[in-house]
């Protein structure tokens, strides 16, 4: 290689055939050659720097211990291909598929397409947004394996949750058997913001032996009865006293405990509203006789049957004259359609 520093002497003949210029010339074994000019044009002062250019052959920077570093302000301030990769510089971002990135990391691509991957040659650690074979064809996003490996989730760099490649999911433990397995060495599993169930439609949920949760039937298939109480708050005096036979009172009653889902109870009319389904009532009573020549009293309670009615009795021994108690239980079972029943004791 050699510098040409003035070209007023001299002839452009023979190898010197392209010596027209102050400049670094290379000889090819023919002729001397401007230096990075095989087509021996003029190029004084450009480089990448000030214009554009396209590269004849492929390229090796070989850095050593040094650093090459690129200092910019624009949102796309270096790239490659277009969107193929992009630094935003302004915002301290790099886009994948996008020259104007939104966060941090910014992979961008069309719909039903895969995004970033983290293998090591057989687990495959994917992203992926659009519809699948087996998520009923709905547009989401997704994250997972590619391969046939489980993913785990972790906290501390400890394991805490494990999805198996049967869709089997384990939290606390590494092989789970059902879709939801959960392993802790306490009270394994919390619920909150349940809402109140109906024992007519819902089922009573159990644990067996292996921890396995199961429902079974419902409590008023089971026979399980729901319980709700009635009492009377204070001694009623000459109850049925000016009652002849046949006659009837409403007894003043008040709830102590309603456990049936849909029943109600008015305390002014001693009324209750049922909700449709089969009820044991039972009518416990006691009292006090001291009519002369009168050994035997009986009561009576005018049961709810469908729409109407039905009167059950009770016969109470008490001696003659005098205070005397006496009390007995009326219990009646039935099923009924939804209605009211004043509860009324007569004699």
């Amino acid at each position: 290689m050699i510098y040409v520093n003035n070209i007023v002497t001299g002839a452009a003949a023979g190898t010197a055939i392209n010596i027209d210029a102050v400049g670094y010339y290379y000889f090819n074994g023919t002729v001397w050659v401007k230096l990075h000019n095989p087509n021996n044009t003029i190029l004084s002062g450009l480089n990448i720097y000030n214009a554009d250019g396209s590269l004849t052959g492929t390229r090796l920077v070989t850095q050593g211990a040094n650093t090459l570093s690129f200092l910019a302000t624009a949102v796309n301030a270096f790239s490659v291909d277009g969107t193929t990769f992009s630094v935003d510089a302004a915002n301290h971002r790099l886009g994948l598929g996008t020259a104007a990135p939104a966060t941090k990391l910014d992979v961008t691509t069309v719909t039903n397409s895969y995004g970033f991957q983290h293998t090591d040659g057989t687990v495959r650690l994917r992203s992926y947004l659009g519809t699948g074979a087996t998520n009923g064809s709905t547009v989401a996003g997704w994250f997972g394996t590619n391969s046939n490996h489980p993913l785990d989730l972790m906290t501390n760099d400890n394991f805490r949750m494990r999805i198996d490649i049967n869709g089997n999911v384990g939290i606390g433990v590494t092989a789970p058997s059902n879709k939801l397995h959960v392993t802790a060495t306490a009270d394994p599993l919390r619920l909150e913001g349940t809402t109140a169930g109906n024992p007519n439609t819902d089922r009573p949920v159990v644990i067996d032996a292996n921890g396995v949760i199961k429902s079974i039937n419902t409590l008023s298939v089971l026979g399980i009865p729901n319980p709700a109480i009635f009492r009377l708050e204070t001694a009623q005096t000459n109850f049925l006293g000016g009652q002849g036979i046949g006659g009837s009172q409403v007894v003043p009653m008040s709830v102590v405990k309603n456990t049936i889902d849909g029943m109600s109870y008015n305390a002014t009319t001693s009324t209750i509203t049922f909700p449709a389904g089969t009820y044991q009532m039972t009518f416990v009573y006691e009292g006090n006789h001291n009519a002369t020549g009168c050994t035997i009293s009986s009561y009576y309670v005018d049961f709810p049957l469908n729409t109407g009615s039905t009167r059950i009795h009770n016969t109470a021994a008490h001696l003659e004259g005098g205070s005397s108690n006496h009390g007995g239980t009326i219990t009646y079972a039935t099923t009924i359609p939804a209605r009211t029943w004043q509860i009324i004791l007569g004699r």
